[in-house]
């Protein structure tokens, strides 16, 4: 298995992401919306094809555990999924948010021809609930990649994929039983 690495490109404009918890189903979904970029010059008969008759574009998958991560077909982050339990967060004291540079990430990894990748194992799950913010873990992060105010990835020195961060999410309290405090 190749864990994901992130490059960068020119930061996009106008991106947006909507972060919500529902509670009926105990998923966390995270929703990127990207403005819509010019077309691109069709090259060959397939482009024409798929343009005819509505075919759309490649779109990737990345799964650790319950967590799914869809990303375009400039293998951006288009949006995730993630079934969880909050009574098994780790809770962490507010600290502050770490700046995320300008650009706009890009994950790379092996995909087969279905577009989707090997688990990378289940994150660790962190949640910093005065500022609604959770951290899906594999790793400590150097670098921080804003895609947008609600969502950022962090990566390694050697730009392996180890952190995704979601702003703005506010979970209602749940029974008694409370999750572990860090």
């Amino acid at each position: 298995m190749k864990h994901p690495t992130v490059y960068t490109t020119t930061p996009a404009t106008g991106v947006s992401a909507t972060v919500r918890w529902d509670e009926e189903s105990s998923t966390v979904f995270c929703e990127v919306n990207y403005s819509p970029s010019p077309p691109e010059p069709q090259n060959s008969l397939s482009d024409s094809l798929d343009a005819r008759f509505g075919i759309g574009a490649p779109s990737y998958v990345l799964t650790a555990g319950t967590l799914s991560m869809l990303l375009d077909r400039h293998r951006r982050l288009a949006g995730l999924d993630f079934y969880t339990n909050p009574e098994r967060w780790t809770v962490r004291t507010s600290e502050p948010l770490a700046a995320p540079t300008d650009g706009t990430p890009h994950i790379e990894t092996e995909f087969d021809e279905h577009g989707h990748a090997e688990d990378i194992g289940s994150p660790v799950v962190l949640y910093e609930p005065s500022h609604g913010t959770l951290y899906l873990s594999w790793g400590p992060v150097s670098h921080w990649y804003g895609i947008a105010p609600a969502l950022a990835i962090g990566v390694a020195d050697d730009n392996r994929l180890t952190q995704v961060r979601l702003h703005g999410l506010t979970i209602p309290p749940r029974g008694s039983r409370s999750a572990t405090v860090e």
